[in-house]
Order: C-alpha cells, then sequence, then structure tokens
C-alpha cells in the first residue's frame, strides 16, 4: 500500500478526488441552503397526495373484507341460533367460514367472537373464551363494542401467531334489528404495513407515520416506536378530512391528514431542504461532478495497473527466453513449501553440451540452444503446466496433476527436441526427469524436485556415457 502512494500520478490522481468531492460538498451545501422553506412545503404536498392515495387503497381492502363478513348471512343465521348447536358443531361451522377467509385473501388472522358466548374463533377453531373482567389482553372487545363504530382498526399482538404485531381490522355484527351478534374481521401483519410504509418512505424520501388521535403511532418502520411514541406538537383535527395540516418544526414540517376509511392520521415528515428546481440544478452539478471523477479515477488507475504490470513482468519474465525466470519459480515453488501436496507432477530439465558448444561454436549458439529448448518445452508443456528457466541451462515444469505417463511424456518431448532445427549449433540435446506425487504415500515439494533431479542426472549421466563411448569408438587403434 505505501508503495501505491509513493506513485506520483497516484497521488495526482488521489488529491483531484479530494478537492473534487470537497468541491462537491460546498455546491451541494449552498444549494441546500438556497432553496425557501414554501418551495419544499409545496413539493411535498404533491407527494402527500399519492402517499395518501396508496396508503387508503392498500388498507381500505381488509376494511371491506371485515364488512363483508359482517353482513354475510350464513354468519349472521348461525350466530343467532349457536346454543341450538353443539359446541364441536358451532367449532367446526366457523372454523371452516375463516379458513375460507384466510385462504382467499392471504391475511394473517380471520377471527370472530362471539356476543353470545363470548367465544373467540379462529380459521385454527376455539382459541379461547373471550373475559373481560380478567383478561387484560381481551378489554379491546369492550372498548370496541362500547364505541359502537361500524368497524375499527386495532394494533395488537396475535396470540395465535406468536404474538407477532398484527393489525385487526375488528367489524361490528349486528341482526336486521340492529342488535349485538360479535364482532369479525382479518388482521393483517404488521412487517406487511411495515414494507409499504418503507417502500415509500424510499420511493419519495420522506418519513411516514399512521397515528392515533392523541398521535401515538400505530404504524412506523421501527418497531420500537409501535404503541409507544408519540408525535407530539401536531394539528390532529378530524373537521376537514379533504385538508391537509402543516406543522413547521426546525428546518423541517409535517403534514397530516385524517384517513376516514381508517380512522387514523396519516403523518408525513419532510427530510429534504431543496424544491424541484435547486434538485435540478444539484443533480446536474453532480452528475458532471461524477463523469469527471471516475474519468480521473479510471486514468489514474489505469496508469497504476499499466505500470504494475511492467514490473512484474520484468521481475518474472527471463530476458532471453521470455520464459518464466527464477523469481517466479522461487515464489512458486515457496507456495508450495512446507505442506504435503498431492496431485503434482514436476519436470526437470537440463540442456546436454551446453559448455562444449559455448566453447567451440561461441555464445551465439549457446544462445540458440537455450532459445530452442525454451522453445520445445513453451510448445509441449505450456498447455499443461508452468514453465520456467532457473539457470544458464536448466529448466522446470510444474503441472498441477498427474494425468501424464511419465516415460510416454519422456519419449513424446525428446521426439519433439530432435526435430528442432540449428542454425549454428549442430545439434540440441536435452536429459529431462519426471517425478510424480501419485507415486508416493506422501511427499513435500522439496522432495519430488528432488527425485525429479535425480532422474534428469541419470539420463545426463547416460548420455555422456554414450557420448564417450561413441569418441572412444572412433579414435584410430
Amino acid at each position: 500500500l505505501m508503495n501505491v502512494f509513493k506513485n506520483k500520478q497516484f497521488n495526482y490522481a488521489f488529491g483531484l478526488i479530494i478537492v473534487s468531492y470537497l468541491a462537491s460538498f460546498a455546491v451541494s451545501f449552498c444549494l441546500l441552503r438556497s432553496v425557501t422553506r414554501d418551495n419544499n412545503v409545496k413539493l411535498t404536498n404533491i407527494l402527500a397526495n399519492r402517499i395518501y392515495d396508496e396508503i387508503n387503497n392498500e388498507l381500505s381492502l381488509p376494511v371491506s373484507v371485515g364488512r363483508t363478513m359482517a353482513h354475510d348471512l350464513f354468519l349472521i343465521e348461525r350466530l343467532q341460533k349457536e346454543d341450538q348447536y353443539t359446541q364441536e358443531e358451532n367449532i367446526e361451522a366457523f372454523r371452516d367460514f375463516l379458513s375460507r377467509i384466510k385462504k382467499g385473501f392471504g391475511y394473517e388472522a380471520a377471527f370472530l367472537v362471539s356476543e353470545q358466548s363470548h367465544n373467540y374463533y379462529t380459521y385454527k377453531g376455539l382459541n379461547k373464551v373471550v373475559d373481560v373482567v380478567n383478561d387484560p389482553h381481551d378489554i379491546w372487545y369492550k372498548l370496541f363494542v362500547e364505541k359502537n363504530a361500524e368497524y375499527d382498526l386495532d394494533v395488537d399482538v396475535n396470540e395465535v401467531q406468536n404474538n407477532s404485531w398484527t393489525v385487526f381490522f375488528n367489524t361490528r355484527i349486528e341482526d336486521g334489528n340492529g342488535k349485538l351478534l360479535g364482532v369479525c374481521g382479518v388482521g393483517e401483519q404488521m412487517d406487511n404495513v411495515q414494507n409499504l410504509v418503507y417502500n415509500i418512505e424510499k420511493k419519495y424520501n420522506v418519513k411516514v407515520n399512521l397515528t392515533d388521535a392523541n398521535g401515538l403511532v400505530q404504524v412506523d418502520v421501527d418497531e420500537i416506536n409501535i404503541e409507544n411514541a408519540v408525535l407530539e406538537g401536531l394539528n390532529l383535527s378530524k373537521r376537514n378530512s379533504e385538508e391537509y395540516s402543516i406543522t413547521y418544526n426546525d428546518n423541517s414540517f409535517y403534514i397530516t391528514k385524517f384517513v376516514e376509511n381508517l380512522g387514523w392520521f396519516l403523518v408525513i415528515r419532510s427530510t429534504d431542504d431543496y424544491s424541484g428546481s435547486a434538485y435540478s440544478i444539484l443533480f446536474v452539478s453532480f452528475l458532471g461532478l461524477l463523469l469527471f471523477l471516475l474519468l480521473v479515477l479510471t486514468v489514474g488507475i489505469y496508469l497504476m495497473m499499466s505500470n504494475n504490470v511492467k514490473l512484474v513482468k520484468a521481475s518474472t519474465e527471463d530476458r532471453l527466453t521470455r520464459m518464466l525466470n527464477r523469481n517466479a519459480y522461487e515464489s512458486h515453488i515457496q507456495s508450495l513449501k512446507g505442506k504435503a501436496i498431492s496431485d503434482l507432477t514436476y519436470v526437470s530439465i537440463d540442456i546436454n553440451g551446453l559448455k562444449t558448444t559455448n566453447d567451440t561454436m561461441g555464445h551465439l549458439a549457446g544462445d540458440e540452444l537455450i532459445c530452442g529448448a525454451a522453445q520445445c518445452i513453451t510448445s509441449y508443456f505450456g498447455p499443461k503446466g508452468e514453465c520456467f528457466r532457473i539457470g544458464g541451462d536448466e529448466y522446470a515444469v510444474v503441472i498441477d496433476n498427474t494425468l501424464y505417463d511419465a516415460n510416454e511424456m519422456c519419449e513424446q518431448f525428446h521426439d519433439l527436441v530432435n526435430q528442432w532445427k540449428t542454425t549454428y549449433a549442430k545439434e540440441l540435446s536435452i536429459s529431462m526427469g519426471v517425478a510424480k506425487t501419485s507415486d508416493y504415500s506422501i511427499v513435500t515439494i522439496e522432495k519430488l524436485i528432488e527425485f525429479a533431479d535425480m532422474a534428469m542426472y541419470r539420463e545426463k549421466e547416460e548420455y555422456y556415457r554414450s557420448a564417450r563411448a561413441t569418441s572412444d569408438s572412433s579414435k584410430p587403434r
């Protein structure tokens, strides 16, 4: 990392980026402060209408479902004759009815409370007997009945579904004479309502809440605020549900409106400080700045990468043969040291008679042998593994598998070497040794190299023995 910061080109590019970001911050700050609160209100007021419609449309459906249930003739007649059936018959009838509601509309809960028996039925059957005197959780029933409203929304935990937060849409059931028969409705999982609000907040960049008439939060993306936080200082009036009420608070403001279908208040808080025109200017400025930053960053990275590639290539490439050099070889072998290796083939290769060629025919001929061996090695072993020149006439090949037969590999490579044509030197001859991990139960890379070298030196010894025998037989007796 320190080497990167030593690069002048990188420092220039990095400096430009910092200056550009500081400039963008200054421009953004000035633009945001230049926008008036009145323009902000106008913009958010337009959004408020859209948000109101989205929430009202989504949450009005459960209300309609509850009202439909309350007017269902089967439900009304069954409640009127509840005492004429056994409890098991009532449980089965109401369970089947509520199961169809739940499955048909996919709500979290579908429920029914009989005013006559105070039995609390769900799609699972009889859940409990409502006791408004001794069970604090059942006080909702008493409060709703006393309110004498057709329907109401109540945020509460769902005892049937692991006490998860649920919005219950309670609906009053009456006979033809207005006599109370019970309460029915459905429950919408709070997670679904929170997702709706979250998507609206992200879409319009505002904060959205639903509260009761006292400002107690009923719906919030943050679950800790539900039935806990109170929004104070708001104008919560039901007198004209068609109008929005605006409350200023420091640099922000609240827009509230009564949602008559829900009986709750929609509260929208602005989170932006700029109007449409300022937003357009800011957007154009940021877009131009972004393009400039990307250009600077791209050029800087390209220059660094190009320089690094050249450095890496220069440090790992053999100048004469263009093969990987000893630096690359030692780095590769070092990564294999100190651990058991498997499925690896190591090939050791050495040119025969290079010193003699250099002494008798010159280094130009010797270089030809070195390059010729490199060409043959790269041609044959290149597709199989990594090829290295590790010394004057020494080469190594590392193959990451043991699929090849050693004898066949040696034979094929010798045939290729024998076909190579020389210009200055008489011939190209090599000795090679192959060692494979599959020939040993456990072996380290050091030992594998040693075994390959031993095999190579045996072949080299055989070459020189044969050469001496040929030389002796050609001498006059």
